[in-house]
């Protein structure tokens, strides 16, 4: 399960979860897509990604 797994889970507050995402780099942007990597960097706390 990675960082973004573990948020949408509810397993990480907010706050942990933006300490923790500035840390990840290529791997997790490998796993998630670009695209859902750059939407969390960006959410506000609630905001979860919606694919299309």
């Amino acid at each position: 399960m990675n960082l973004i797994d573990e948020y949408e889970a509810g397993l990480l507050t907010y706050q942990e979860f933006q300490m923790y995402i500035w840390g990840c780099g290529q791997r997790l942007i490998n796993e998630v897509g670009l695209d859902k990597f750059t939407f969390y960097l960006n959410a506000e706390e609630g905001e979860y990604y919606e694919q299309e």
